[in-house]
């Protein structure tokens, strides 16, 4: 008889394992928006988030292009119709629209949400970074400098904006991209844990509100791919569990193609209550950007491709704190709307 050898886990993989219940439970807890919360005035164009509008003081301007009515925000990116110049002024000119009709000030810094590597990709960026570069590339970008308007533009990744203050009362603002390939090596969790490690950040007093992304019955991943130009690429961590929980496709054979349908919002809920951020604290819109670019209302790459190219694109999701706009607001919009 074959002498079955179990694999030892590391004490992260034993700690997340023992907190599995306890995470499960808070999951049924966080408050998930099934419909789009638009400003008023701007419906069918710009949403924004009820849990961050109801801050004490609201520290924080959030807003979201989505709706029938929004324009895609990355022509350059995805818009095959349109030549790169075109393209890029098409995308710009709907951004600086989008940015001064919701009252954001100051210079923008983007968030390209790009994965590179296991490591997570943690950035916090100021004016001074302006002097470099206007592009940040990582998964979780945060700033403390309210003079600086941070943004995105998701085509069907759930993004996070968390909130909080640092051990000396500072506030910050992230944005964290919570893309497939971030999701698989719990990079979500790892930034959380960045910002109580480093900025000394209490967990209990965060807020997140989450942008809406693909569903899991539209998504899938694979071990294994190959690029439209022939290159054969494989994730080098593999697919871990441990990243995932019960929100992946069980493995059904040894095939590095096989496709395992993922919940990458569940997963990202899921690493941010691992993280130690309550149930209550968090926000998220329940809402599949595959089906409303069907429906004409959102954008999506992935919806776009196995579609003939109809609705490429992304949305715009911007981020400031404390802007002039915000302070002068006399109606909290989820009382408004």
């Amino acid at each position: 008889m074959t002498e079955i050898t179990e694999v030892p886990q590391t004490p992260l993989e034993v700690k997340l394992r023992n907190d599995q219940m306890e995470v499960s439970e808070s999951l049924r807890r966080i408050d998930e928006l099934t419909e789009i919360k638009y400003v008023p005035g701007f419906e069918n164009k710009v949403g924004f988030f009820p849990k961050l509008e109801g801050l004490e003081g609201r520290p924080v301007l959030a807003r979201f292009s989505y709706g029938s009515e929004a324009p895609n925000m990355s022509a350059v990116f995805f818009d095959p119709n349109l030549g790169k110049e075109e393209g890029r002024e098409k995308g710009e000119a709907a951004t600086k629209a989008f940015l001064e009709s919701q009252g954001f000030t100051g210079p923008t810094i983007q968030v390209l949400g790009k994965f590179e590597g296991n490591e997570a990709q943690i950035e916090e960026v100021d004016r001074d970074t302006l002097k470099e570069k206007t592009k940040a590339v990582g998964n979780m970008v945060f700033t403390r400098d309210p003079e600086v308007t941070l943004i995105i533009k998701p085509a069907d990744c759930p993004t996070l904006v968390i909130t909080g203050e640092d051990d000396k009362g500072n506030p910050f603002v992230a944005i964290d991209h919570s893309g497939a390939d971030a999701a698989n090596v719990g990079i979500t969790r790892q930034s959380v844990w960045y910002l109580q490690n480093i900025l000394g950040t209490d967990l209990s007093m965060v807020k997140i509100a989450i942008f809406p992304g693909v569903a899991q019955q539209n998504y899938f991943i694979t071990k294994e791919w190959e690029t439209p130009d022939g290159q054969v690429k494989t994730r080098d961590s593999g697919i871990p569990k441990i990243n995932w929980g019960p929100f992946i496709e069980p493995l059904e054979s040894d095939n590095p193609r096989e496709k395992r349908y993922v919940d990458i919002l569940s997963a990202a809920e899921m690493q941010v209550l691992q993280s130690g951020i309550p149930a209550e604290n968090i926000q998220a819109y329940r809402v599949d950007t595959y089906e409303d670019a069907r429906n004409g209302k959102a954008f999506s790459r992935r919806y776009s491709t196995e579609n003939g190219n109809d609705r490429p694109g992304g949305n715009l999701l911007a981020v400031q704190l404390t802007p002039k706009k915000t302070e002068e607001m006399s109606t909290p919009l989820q009382q408004a709307a």
